[in-house]
C-alpha cells in the first residue's frame, strides 16, 4: 500500500467520523495486527501520547482490543467486517434519528397564520403592466379584472397590448375569463373578437372616474388605486398578493362582483348589425 492510497483512506475514515489521530491509528492496527503503543507510534507517526488518547477512544467504540495484562500490553484490531457492521449500524441508527427529527421539529413550526403569503406594495406604470402580463399569462382557472382607463387610453400605450393579452389567453385554455371596462366605439372590433371566444364583458356604467382596477388571477390578486386625475386619470399604485390562501383572495372575490353588478351592463353579441345591447 503505497502513502497516496494511506492517505486516501485515511481521509475515508474521517469522513465516517474517525479524528486524523485515531484513523491513522486503527489502520496502523489492521496492517499489522498486534502491536504495543510504542510500534504504533513508529508506524503511524502519531506522537506516542496522543496514541494512548486514541487507543482509548477506539477500545471505547470496541474496535480495538488490549491484552489482558497490567504492564507492556500490546492491542489488536477486531475483525474489519465487525468495524464496519457497527459503523454501516450507526449510521442506520442516525438516519432513523433524522426522521423522527423531522417530524418533531416540524410540529414546532409557528403558526401558519405567522407563514402567510403576504401583500406586497407594488408602484410605476411599467411595474403594473408588467405584473397584470404575469398574472394573466399563469393563470390556469380563471381572470377576473376591472380594467382602469389607462389601460385602454392611447396617450397611455393604447389597449391592444392588454385586450391581446386576454384574448390570446382565452383562445388557448378553456379559462373563467371575467372584464369590466369603459367601453367607446374605439374598441368596437376588439370586444366583438373577445366575445366571440366567450370572455364575460360588463361596460362600466356612469361618467365617474374609476377609483381602482382589480385583476385577480387564480390565487393572486393585483388591486391599483387611482392616484391622481389629470385629462388621464394615472393608477401607479397597488397591491399585490403573491400565492395566496382562498381567505385571502374572498374579499376581493365579493369586491369585484359587487362592482360588475351595481355598476355595470353585461355587453352581449346580438343578431343585429349592432353588435351590442346596452
Amino acid at each position: 500500500m503505497n502513502e497516496l492510497e494511506t492517505s486516501e483512506i485515511e481521509e475515508a475514515l474521517q469522513s465516517l467520523g474517525f479524528t486524523k489521530n485515531d484513523s491513522k491509528v486503527l489502520l496502523t492496527l489492521c496492517q499489522y495486527k498486534i502491536l504495543s503503543p510504542a510500534d504504533i507510534a513508529k508506524h503511524s507517526g502519531v506522537d506516542r501520547a496522543r496514541v494512548y488518547d486514541s487507543l482509548n477512544r477506539l477500545i471505547d467504540k470496541g474496535f480495538i482490543q488490549k491484552e489482558p495484562i497490567k504492564r507492556g500490553a500490546n492491542y489488536q484490531v477486531i475483525p474489519i467486517d465487525r468495524i464496519f457492521k457497527v459503523i454501516r449500524e450507526q449510521y442506520k441508527q442516525r438516519i432513523e434519528d433524522t426522521l423522527v427529527l423531522e417530524k418533531i421539529i416540524g410540529e414546532l413550526e409557528i403558526t401558519k397564520e405567522e407563514t402567510e403569503p403576504r401583500v406586497w406594495a407594488i408602484n410605476s406604470r411599467s411595474k403594473i403592466r408588467k405584473k397584470i402580463k404575469e398574472l394573466i399569462n399563469s393563470a390556469k382557472e380563471r381572470i377576473f379584472f376591472i380594467l382602469t382607463p389607462d389601460l385602454l387610453m392611447n396617450e397611455l400605450g393604447g389597449y391592444e397590448w392588454v385586450l391581446k393579452e386576454l384574448w390570446n389567453k382565452k383562445f388557448s385554455s378553456d379559462i373563467q375569463l371575467v372584464i369590466a371596462l369603459k367601453y367607446n366605439e374605439i374598441l368596437k372590433e376588439e370586444i366583438k373578437k373577445l366575445l366571440k371566444v366567450s370572455v364575460t364583458i360588463h361596460s362600466i356604467e356612469g361618467e365617474n372616474v374609476i377609483p381602482f382596477g382589480l385583476l385577480i388571477s387564480d390565487n393572486q390578486f393585483l388591486l391599483t388605486t387611482l392616484d391622481q386625475v389629470k385629462e388621464a386619470p394615472e393608477y401607479t399604485s397597488g397591491l399585490w398578493l403573491e400565492d395566496g390562501m382562498p381567505k385571502q383572495i374572498i374579499g376581493y372575490e365579493h369586491l369585484f362582483r359587487y362592482f360588475i353588478t351595481s355598476q355595470c351592463k353585461l355587453i352581449q353579441l346580438t343578431a343585429k348589425k349592432t353588435p351590442f345591447t346596452k
